[in-house]
């Protein structure tokens, strides 16, 4: 019976913080372009080419098809430099 409990109380949790992110990174996208130039943080969005990049004042984050060649070049380097050696 306990476990049942705690398994609604994770989930209600996790619903809310999903909820949370979902609306902290639509307002972040949906801000005018001169106002995003201007912030320290933005959140940017295309779904054609996919790329989503959280920017920050001193780092970058991005998932888009660049970072899918990138892994794939840097493991077929690794597995080269481990034949060869």
């Amino acid at each position: 019976m306990r476990k049942k409990g705690r398994i609604k109380y994770v989930f209600v949790i996790f619903l809310l913080s999903f909820i949370l992110i979902y609306g902290f990174i639509q307002v972040n996208i949906n801000k005018p372009e001169l106002v995003r130039n201007q912030s320290k943080f933005t959140i940017n969005l295309i779904t054609k080419p996919f790329d989503f990049r959280i920017e920050g004042k001193d780092y970058v984050f991005y998932v888009n098809g660049k970072i899918i060649d990138d892994m794939k070049d840097k493991c077929i380097n690794t597995y080269n430099e481990l034949i060869l050696k």
